[in-house]
């Protein structure tokens, strides 16, 4: 039942790329132009491939499209779908964002959202590998916090994102 304006959404959502979320945070928010910030995401995204990976591989579930050929947009998938890596990243990416940009939390967060919700219209999740996924997604940065390394990379975003605002 999507419409083709959330087809289009969200196969462009899926690319997870950071700058997904500049309608929330405005037009300066673009690439090239706050490089400590590019940096630690891309850590973060680095860093994401094994607390995906692992629980995936335990649970082995199969993609909605996968039960039923009706719910495909032609793109396969790789992994297990339990939980959603998309919604993970994306929540993740959204909380720290938050951070850098406390005054567009409420905007930077719904767009984290929407971002998961788009797997589950284009077939490649159920809701519950989103809701596991942005429950996966806080864990990780709840570990983060405790990192001196990701709280010196953090401070430095900060600082870079709120001179980029004046």
């Amino acid at each position: 039942a999507r419409t083709p304006a959330e087809d289009v959404r969200a196969h462009k959502d899926s690319t997870l790329s950071l700058f997904l979320f500049t309608p929330a945070i405005g037009p300066f928010f673009q690439p090239g132009k706050l490089p400590k910030t590019e940096a630690l995401f891309q850590k973060l995204k680095k860093d994401l491939s094994e607390p995906i990976d692992i629980p995936k591989d335990h649970w082995k579930r199969r993609r909605p499209y996968q039960m039923d050929e009706e719910l495909s947009v032609g793109i396969k998938e790789p992994s297990y779908g339990y939980p959603s890596g998309h919604s993970t990243r994306d929540t993740l990416y959204a909380l720290v964002l938050a951070e850098l940009f406390p005054e567009r939390k409420e905007a930077i967060l719904a767009i984290g959202r929407n971002i998961g919700w788009d797997r589950v219209l284009i077939g490649m999740h159920f809701p519950t590998d989103i809701y596991a996924g942005r429950v996966l997604g806080q864990a990780i940065l709840r570990e983060l916090q405790a990192s001196p390394a990701f709280q010196h990379d953090l401070a430095k975003a900060k600082a870079e994102a709120q001179a980029a605002q004046q």
